[in-house]
């Protein structure tokens, strides 16, 4: 018995379906390519919707705009595991020492300290004023803080059978200087004398010393030079 083909059975003289010809391949790719520009042409159309929008909300403020492109985190601090150093960074320059930071220094011992006598010659001629010196050297091996005002120095001059002139006489607001000496510096203060004679309290006295010898002594506080000699041509 010859088998039976019902409707819509492929036999051996079934119809094959035809393919889409060439033109309606190319018309069907120009369409896509249609579709497609229409896309971009809409998604670029809704950005610049977008970006007006944004501007808008901000009422045309340009600070307000800029705020929001331009605002950002502040910077980390640096941390131990960054390597960075937690110390300020150092200033520009350091201060100047002032005089209390020299008055923190050790106060000197006087044992440690030499008291000195000096004149810058040994005669005078007359009319010519000497030049006496008071120096004050630190003769120990550490700095130290020693008070060299007008407070604490003296200057006199005698001869062998008078004294003759003291700095403290005529003396007028003395004054504390503290000053700190490093091992083995010195600190000189200096009197012009006039070849006058004073007394305590500054009381007038006559006469004026004539030519002879004479001897300088200091005084530091407590300490005492030796004394120094020099001639006046009277």
């Amino acid at each position: 018995m010859e088998p039976v083909h019902g409707p819509g059975s492929a036999g051996s003289h079934g119809v094959s379906p035809r393919r889409p010809s060439p033109a309606v391949y190319r018309r069907r790719r120009r369409l896509a390519a249609a579709v497609l520009a229409l896309l971009i042409v809409a998604l670029l159309v809704a950005g610049v919707v977008m970006v007006i929008g944004l501007f808008s909300a901000n009422d045309g403020d340009p600070a307000a705009a800029g705020a929001v492109a331009t605002t950002a985190a502040p910077p980390a601090a640096p941390s131990a595991a960054d390597g960075a150093s937690a110390e300020p960074p150092p200033s520009a320059s350091e201060p100047e020492p002032t005089a209390a930071d020299e008055a923190s220094e050790p106060e000197c011992d006087p044992a440690e300290i030499a008291v000195e006598a000096r004149t810058d010659a040994p005669a005078y001629p007359p009319g010519q004023e000497p030049v006496l010196s008071l120096v004050v050297r630190n003769e120990s091996e550490t700095a130290c803080a020693v008070n060299v005002g007008t407070s604490q120095m003296e200057f006199v001059v005698a001869d062998p059978a008078d004294r003759i002139f003291s700095s403290t006489d005529c003396q007028q607001a003395p004054q504390d200087l503290e000053r700190v000496l490093e091992p083995g510096a010195e600190e000189v203060a200096t009197l012009e004398w006039a070849r006058t004679r004073t007394t305590p309290g500054c009381a007038s006295v006559e006469p004026v010393p004539e030519g002879g010898t004479f001897v300088l002594t200091t005084r530091l506080g407590g300490l005492t030079s030796g004394t120094t000699s020099f001639m006046l041509d009277g």
